[in-house]
């Protein structure tokens, strides 16, 4: 049975991180520190892009449970991480089988500063039963997950980025050449988003990267958004998802493309939570297989879910306002994700602090059929996790920052431990 849970608690908040690029590292440190401050004087957060599924589903009712269900995608003896005593600073999977993390290479950094960028990168190639180093210690800002052996980095060159392909799950890297502009994604390719080079505070842009080539290309034709720094662009049902704000108006907005970012259809939400004008955060983005997709925006105090369904229009599709999510708590300090669950369910989680515990984890709200959301609790899942990820099969996977464990789940509801710390 779906158990419903007391509403949030008086949220925490902490400073925000200055990029997306190394938002996983800093959201684990904020997460730790719970400093109330009075609403006049509450940052605003950056928060990270949560990639999932797909569509809104049947309501979470008494049928459907999130607990006590075994056998559903669990894996009976979690294999034992490397670096016994290492920190996770980052896990990517290209499915069940193929899987990254990134390793401290100091774990505490109890006594004086130290560069928590430097990284030891471990791979698994089996589920998570054994894991192998990835090539020597790299100072990476984030990784991202292109296919089984493929891999993108942000690599450190003092202040200076730049970005770098393996072909070999990590253990070989190769700078990118940057080639003339291109009118779409190439099949092969994939969509990402960086600045410019050589020139100060660019804004980030569409391009289209080719890993067994290392060349990088920008689009002719971009989004007019002044989009949001994630690197990795959503794909899903043959569609570019990329989210941003509209420069006329500051208000938040999403860009989606049907041909390879040959063209793009770009929504404003007009009607979305009042914000100030400089301080409206890009919409936090939630595909998956299908054509459908979600795309939650943030306020000062509410929030707004707009759902995306194809209408068979010539731009492809229309955003319709999910109105039960007015009743989930918001707060625009705070770090609010969501993904899709495989039966179609979209969920929203936002960090608040543990009752008797000085760390901060999520609470969970599922929607239903009617559009309301209920409070939920992933079976297996422990609240002090990173954000839920989902490879493009749709296998869902987390790190908790608590205990050093790789979680995994075959439809998002039901979690088992994948590996573990020593």
């Amino acid at each position: 049975m779906t158990e419903l849970r007391d509403l949030f608690e008086a949220a925490a908040n902490s400073a925000p991180p200055p990029s997306r690029l190394v938002a996983d590292e800093l959201y684990a440190a904020g997460r730790r520190r719970r400093r109330r401050q009075t609403a006049a004087n509450f940052a605003v957060a950056v928060a990270l892009v949560m990639t999932a599924g797909t569509g809104i589903a049947a309501m979470v009712s008494q049928e459907r449970s999130v607990r006590g269900e075994t056998g559903v995608g669990r894996q009976s003896v979690p294999g034992v991480l490397p670096h016994g005593g290492e920190r996770i600073r980052w896990a990517g999977a290209a499915d069940a089988r193929h899987l990254y993390l990134s390793m401290s290479t100091q774990p505490r950094c109890a006594t004086g500063p130290c560069v928590k960028t430097v990284v030891q990168l471990v791979g698994s190639d089996d589920g998570g039963r054994t894991w192998s180093d990835r090539g020597g210690p790299i100072d990476a800002a984030s990784f991202e997950v292109l296919g089984p052996s493929r891999l993108l980095a942000v690599v450190l060159h003092g202040s200076q980025r730049t970005l770098q392909t393996s072909t070999d799950g990590g253990r070989t890297w190769h700078m990118l050449d940057r080639v003339p502009p291109v009118a779409a994604v190439p099949t092969g390719s994939i969509a990402m988003c960086w600045p410019e080079p050589n020139k100060a505070a660019s804004p980030c842009r569409m391009h289209a990267l080719d890993p067994g080539s290392h060349r990088i290309a920008p689009l002719t034709n971009q989004p007019a958004l002044t989009l949001s720094d994630d690197v990795r662009v959503e794909e899903s049902a043959g569609r570019l998802w990329a989210s941003g704000i509209d420069p006329p108006t500051g208000r938040p907005g999403v860009a989606v493309s049907r041909d390879a970012g040959g063209t793009w259809s770009t929504h404003v939400f007009a009607d979305a939570p009042s914000c100030a004008r400089d301080r409206c955060l890009a919409p936090y983005l939630a595909t998956g297989d299908g054509a459908t997709g979600y795309s939650v925006v943030v306020g000062a105090q509410h929030r707004a879910v707009y759902r995306y369904v194809d209408d068979g229009s010539q731009d492809g599709g229309s955003w319709q306002r999910v109105s039960g999510a007015d009743s989930v708590p918001a707060d625009q300090s705070r770090s609010p994700q969501s993904f899709v669950t495989s039966d179609g369910t979209h969920v929203l989680f936002e960090s608040v602090p543990q009752r008797d515990r000085d760390l901060d984890g999520y609470r969970w709200w599922a929607a239903g059929s009617d559009g309301t959301y209920e409070a939920v609790e992933p079976d297996g899942l422990p609240a002090t996790v990173y954000p839920i990820r989902r490879t493009s099969d749709g296998w869902f996977y987390t790190t908790s920052y608590d205990d050093e464990v790789l979680y995994g789940s075959t439809d998002g509801w039901h979690w088992s431990p994948v590996a573990r710390g020593s």
